[in-house]
């Protein structure tokens, strides 16, 4: 495994990347550059928790009052049920103490659609965040292979979702944030709200690049070949063939400063580390997530999954052990 690490003291950029910028944009913010940054819960608006199932107190609760808290958020809860109740009595109906709920901001809506009123409070309430648990007593959706309101709301919403699956662990800190990408200016996007995030959060951000070429398995083993650009301005990983050691490098430097600076905009303070996969990247991004002890994987997500990005993204969400941020584009 190759891997470099940038310099994440606070007011330097370290050896790879440019002069530092007067002031941080806020997150997700767009700084010129041809891509927009996907969205991600960078206004400063609400964070909506779905309160459903057994653990959204204990899961998506948790989550959504850590990412509120640091993005200086107001933390909204959402309770979908049959029957209309009151606010107050939504910590019984959840089964939790009144003091598991204070300080979010309660809703209830009477439906027998819950992804339905899910989507609808999202648009209606302006959120630029969802946090929703993919419970594993209820209907997974097939073409994402999550549970139906999680899907609805990564289908529909506009802004950032985060899911939490069924057998995901979460953390009452997000102290390492890995963020995958595939040498696409589209995808390296998602570094301006995903290393905002990192900044507010005070986590590290570790930045795996999948699907390009990999350093042989063996001597006497054939290189792995670099895939076709998708798209102008993509990098590919180098061919290492003879002298890694120097193509290594070289490398790095080129897409740090490519990506980090140019398209994407992680503030200077974030500490980051770059590593180069090999191998299918959907296992490698699950192997990562695994190996680095990552507490968020940021995904983006281009709404299809009939093209190979759209399997790799499936298989991640479904299969990542921590929580997933989709952002979408």
């Amino acid at each position: 495994m190759l891997s470099a690490v940038r310099d994440g003291s606070l007011g330097e950029r370290g050896a790879l990347s440019g002069p530092a910028s007067a002031a941080d944009p806020p997150l997700g913010a767009r700084e010129g550059g041809d891509e927009p940054a996907p969205e991600s819960g960078a206004r400063s608006r609400s964070v909506l928790v779905a309160l459903h199932g057994r653990r959204a107190h204990q899961g998506a609760l948790g989550l959504g009052r850590l990412i509120a808290d640091a993005l200086h958020a107001p933390l909204h809860g959402l309770l979908v049920c049959a029957e209309p109740i009151e606010a107050s009595e939504v910590p019984a109906h959840l089964g939790v103490a009144p003091e598991a709920l204070q300080g979010v901001v309660l809703h209830v809506a009477a439906s027998e659609d819950a992804p339905g009123a899910l989507a609808a409070a999202v648009r209606g309430r302006g959120a630029s965040l969802v946090v929703v648990d993919s419970e594993p007593e209820e209907l997974v959706d097939e073409r994402l292979g999550v549970g139906r309101l999680a899907a609805r709301a990564l289908e529909s919403a506009a802004c950032g979702v985060v899911v939490i699956g069924p057998a995901t662990r979460t953390s009452s800190r997000i102290e390492r944030i890995l963020l995958p990408l595939d040498g696409a200016p589209s995808t390296a996007a998602a570094i301006t709200p995903a290393g905002e995030l990192a900044r507010r959060l005070g986590a590290e951000l570790d930045i795996v690049m999948v699907g390009g070429a990999s350093p042989r398995e063996a001597d006497d083993a054939p290189p792995v070949s670099t895939p076709a650009r998708s798209e102008p301005g993509a990098m590919v990983a180098p061919l290492y063939v003879d002298q890694p050691q120097h193509e290594w490098p070289a490398f790095t430097e080129e897409f740090l400063a490519r990506f980090l600076s140019a398209i994407g905009h992680c503030p200077h303070d974030v500490a980051t580390r770059f590593f180069l996969g090999k191998g299918e990247p959907a296992a490698e991004i699950l192997r990562m997530a695994g190996q680095l002890t990552s507490d968020l994987v940021v995904l983006v997500w281009h709404g299809q999954l009939e093209h190979h990005h759209g399997g790799v993204f499936r298989d991640v969400l479904c299969g990542a052990p921590c929580p997933v941020m989709v952002l979408r584009r």
